[in-house]
C-alpha cells in the first residue's frame, strides 16, 4: 500500500506541476483524457485515503493539498469542456489566466528596465516559480474550502444554521426580542422561586463593622447542618463521596495547617509541591505506570495536579493540541469523542479551537462504536477520547481496541478516569470483572483521576496523567517576555490553595491501598444489588451492563422522569438524563448504608406511575426534559443561561 502511495504521490506531483507551469493556457485536449484522468486522480484518492494517513509531516501535507486539487481541477476541467454553457467562466477568461496574463505583463515591463534585468535562464526560474507560488496560494484557497466543508458535518451545520437564525431574529426584529426577553423574565421570577429562599439574609456590600469570630462560626455551622443532612442520609446521587466522621476531620486538619500555602511559591513551601508530587506518582502507580526496579522505581508516567476532572480534561487536550499540532503540522486539530463522553471534552475544543468530532454508541452495550471512530480518523486527528466509565450509564469504552487503533493511527488516547480512577484499579485487583483501561495499554497517552471523588479528598482536586514528560510539558504555559520576569504554570491556574494539595495528600496516606479496596468492594457489591432490584422492578430496565458505581434505567412503559420526580418529592437527589431518556444513581459509601431505603422508595414511585397511567401531569423535570427534547439549541441556551444567572444570584 506504501508503494502504491508513493506511485500517487509522484503522479500526482508531476501532473500539478504541470498545469501550474502551464496555468491552463493550453487546450483542455479531448473529452475522453478529461474524463480518464478525472476517474484516475478519484480512484486515486480514494486509495489514498484507505491507505490511512502517512505519517510523514510532507507528504500529509502534500495529500491534504493535492488530492483535493486534482479532483476539484479535473472536475472543473470536466465541466468546462462537456457543459460550457454552464461552466462559472469560460476557459478563454478563466482566473488563472488572468493571475498569468498578469505575472506576464510584470515580466514584461522588467524587461525594459536595465536594473531588473535577470539572465535568461534566472528569468525563466523566477518565472516558474512566482507562477507556481500563485498558482499553489489559489490552490490552498480551494483546498481550504474543501477542508472546511469536510470538516462541518450535516449536525454541526444544522446546529449552527438553527443558533443563527435564533440569534439572528432575536437581534434583528425587535418584536422576537421582546417577546423572547419578556419570557426569560418570567423565567427567571420562577427559577428564582424555586431555587432560593425567598426570606434569605443577603449582604450585597462589605459590611462597615466587621462581626465576631464566634457568630460568623455559629451561622455556618447553623447552615452547614442544615445544607449537610441529605448527603449524611445517604439521599444523593454522587456529590459527597465518603462522608465519613474521622476521615472529614483528617481533611479539615489537614487543610487547616497549609490554609495560606500557594504552590505557585515553592521556596514558600517546599511541602506544598512535594505533595503534588507523591499525589502523581502513587496515582500513576495506581495506574500502572510506574516501573519498579531492584533497587529504585523509575517514574515513566508523569502528571500534575489540577482543580477538578474538568481542567484534567482540558490540560489534557491542550497538551495534545500542542504536541501533536507541531509534530504533524497539523492547522485544524480534530478530537474524536462518543456523545456518552462528558460534556469537560466539549468545553475544551470550545475553548482551545479544536474540532469535536462526535460518533454514536452501541445501543446495546452503550461503548462508543468503534467502527465510527476509526472511520472519523482523519489526518487532522489528534486525540481518541474513551471514559472508565462513562458518566451517564457507568459502561467502560473497548479502551484495549482504542489503544491498538491509537498506534496504528499514530494518535494520542485519553482516557477519562475521572469517576472510577480509584474504584476501578483497586476493584480489578480483587478479581472484579473490570476491562484493561490503564496504561499497560500502550496506546493510552494520558488519564484524568479525580481524588475528591473516590479518593476521597477535598473538593477541588484531580490528577493528570501523562505517558512521558515530553506530553506533559505541552500543558505548561511559558512567559518569558513578561516585564514581571519569567513566568511559567504547568496548569491553567496561576495561584492555587496549598490547603487542598496537603488534604488530598492526607486523604491517600490515611486510606492506604488497604483502606481503598475495603470501600471499593461495599461499592461494587451495593452496585450489583441495586442494579439487580431495579432490574426486577415492572416497566422498569437497566441501561447496559453496570461494572463499576453507576446504577442507570429507564422505562419502555412510562416516562421515567415522572419516576425521578416522585422520588425527589422523598427527599432524593438523583440525576436526570437524557438522550435517551433515563435516571442513574452513582452509588457512594453514604448509599451504602441505605440501599435498601433507596429500592423500597423506588418500588414505591414506580408503582405509583403504574397505577396513575398516562393520567399523571408532567411536572419538574418531566416537564423541563421533555420541553427540552421538543426545542431546539438556541432557546435551551438561553434557559440554561438564564438559570446560571439565577445560581449565581445573591
Amino acid at each position: 500500500m506504501s508503494n502504491l502511495r508513493d506511485l500517487i504521490i509522484t503522479t500526482s506531483r508531476e501532473y500539478v506541476s504541470r498545469n501550474l507551469a502551464n496555468h491552463f493556457e493550453r487546450s483542455l485536449g479531448s473529452d475522453s483524457e478529461v474524463i480518464s484522468t478525472v476517474l484516475v486522480m478519484g480512484i486515486g484518492t480514494i486509495v489514498w485515503a484507505k491507505a490511512g494517513p502517512p505519517k510523514s509531516v510532507v507528504v500529509r501535507n502534500f495529500r491534504n493539498c493535492c488530492a483535493p486539487l486534482c479532483v476539484f481541477g479535473m472536475g472543473y476541467r470536466a465541466v468546462t469542456v462537456l457543459f460550457p454553457s454552464i461552466a462559472p467562466f469560460t476557459v478563454e477568461h478563466d482566473l488563472f489566466d488572468y493571475v498569468v496574463n498578469a505575472l506576464h505583463y510584470i515580466y514584461t515591463v522588467m524587461e525594459h528596465y536595465s536594473s531588473l534585468h535577470l539572465p535568461p535562464t534566472l528569468s525563466t526560474a523566477l518565472m516558474t516559480l512566482f507562477r507556481d507560488l500563485v498558482g499553489l496560494s489559489i490552490i490552498r484557497m480551494i483546498v481550504t474550502y474543501f477542508q472546511t466543508f469536510r470538516r462541518t458535518s450535516f449536525s454541526e451545520l444544522k446546529k449552527e444554521v438553527i443558533e443563527g437564525g435564533f440569534q439572528w431574529a432575536k437581534n434583528t426584529i425587535p418584536m422576537v426580542a421582546a417577546e423572547l426577553q419578556k419570557e426569560e423574565d418570567k423565567m427567571e421570577i420562577d427559577l428564582e422561586a424555586s431555587l432560593k429562599d425567598a426570606n434569605r439574609t443577603r449582604t450585597l456590600a462589605i459590611p462597615k463593622k466587621g462581626r465576631t469570630s464566634r457568630s460568623l462560626l455559629l451561622d455556618l455551622k447553623k447552615r452547614g447542618k442544615v445544607e449537610n443532612q441529605k448527603w449524611e442520609d445517604g439521599l444523593v446521587s454522587g456529590a459527597v463521596y465518603c462522608g465519613e466522621k474521622d476521615h472529614t476531620e483528617l481533611l479539615n486538619a489537614a487543610y487547616a495547617a497549609f490554609s495560606l500555602a500557594n504552590p505557585l511559591h515553592p521556596d514558600i513551601w517546599p511541602s506544598v509541591n512535594q505533595f503534588e508530587a507523591e499525589i502523581c506518582s502513587m496515582t500513576a502507580s495506581m495506574m500502572n505506570g510506574t516501573i519498579h526496579n531492584m533497587e529504585d522505581i523509575v517514574d515513566t508516567v508523569v502528571g500534575c495536579l489540577s482543580s477538578g476532572g474538568t481542567e484534567s480534561i482540558i490540560l489534557a487536550a491542550k497538551a495534545h493540541r500542542e504536541f501533536y499540532c507541531k509534530r504533524k503540522g497539523i492547522k485544524h486539530p480534530e478530537i474524536i469523542s462518543c456523545t456518552t463522553a462528558h460534556a469537560a471534552i466539549d468545553k475544551a475544543c470550545e475553548i482551545l479551537g479544536c474540532r469535536n468530532v462526535k460518533i454514536g454508541y452501541d445501543p446495546d452495550t452503550y461503548q462508543l462504536d468503534i467502527d465510527a471512530l476509526e472511520s472519523a480518523i482523519s489526518s487532522d486527528t489528534i486525540l481518541l477520547y474513551s471514559s472508565a466509565p462513562t458518566f451517564p450509564q457507568g459502561i467502560v469504552d473497548p479502551i484495549a481496541a482504542l489503544s491498538e487503533l491509537a498506534i496504528k493511527h499514530d494518535v494520542g488516547l485519553h482516557v477519562d478516569c475521572c469517576l472510577g480512577g480509584f474504584v476501578l484499579p483497586f476493584a480489578k485487583k480483587m478479581g472484579y470483572e473490570v476491562p484493561d483501561f490503564d496504561f499497560t495499554l500502550k496506546g493510552v497517552t494520558s488519564m484524568s483521576c479525580d481524588t475528591h471523588k473516590y479518593g476521597y479528598a477535598s473538593k477541588g482536586t484531580s490528577v493528570v496523567l501523562y505517558r512521558n514528560k515530553e506530553l506533559r510539558r505541552a500543558q505548561y504555559f511559558c512567559y518569558p517576555e513578561w516585564t514581571g520576569g519569567l513566568y511559567v504554570t504547568p496548569t491553567i491556574a496561576g495561584s492555587r490553595p496549598g490547603a487542598l494539595s496537603a488534604a488530598c495528600w492526607a486523604s491517600m496516606m490515611a486510606m492506604g491501598e488497604d483502606g481503598y479496596c475495603e470501600r471499593v468492594e461495599s461499592i461494587m457489591d451495593a452496585t450489583q444489588e441495586i442494579a439487580e432490584a431495579v432490574a426486577n422492578l415492572p416497566g422498569l430496565y437497566l441501561l447496559g451492563d453496570p461494572k463499576s458505581m453507576i446504577v442507570c434505567f429507564d422505562s419502555k412503559d412510562f416516562n421515567i422522569y415522572r419516576v425521578g420526580d416522585k422520588m425527589t418529592k422523598l427527599g432524593w437527589s438523583l440525576n436526570s438524563l437524557q438522550r435517551p431518556a433515563c435516571i442513574h444513581l452513582c452509588v457512594t459509601l453514604k448509599t451504602v448504608e441505605h440501599r435498601e431505603k433507596f429500592i423500597d422508595d423506588l418500588s414505591t414511585c414506580v408503582d405509583e406511575v403504574v397505577f396513575e397511567g398516562n393520567d399523571g401531569a408532567l411536572t419538574g423535570n418531566a416537564a423541563i426534559y421533555g420541553m427540552s427534547g421538543s426545542m431546539p439549541p438556541g432557546p435551551i441556551n438561553e434557559l440554561l443561561k438564564c438559570y446560571t444567572d439565577t445560581i449565581l444570584k445573591a
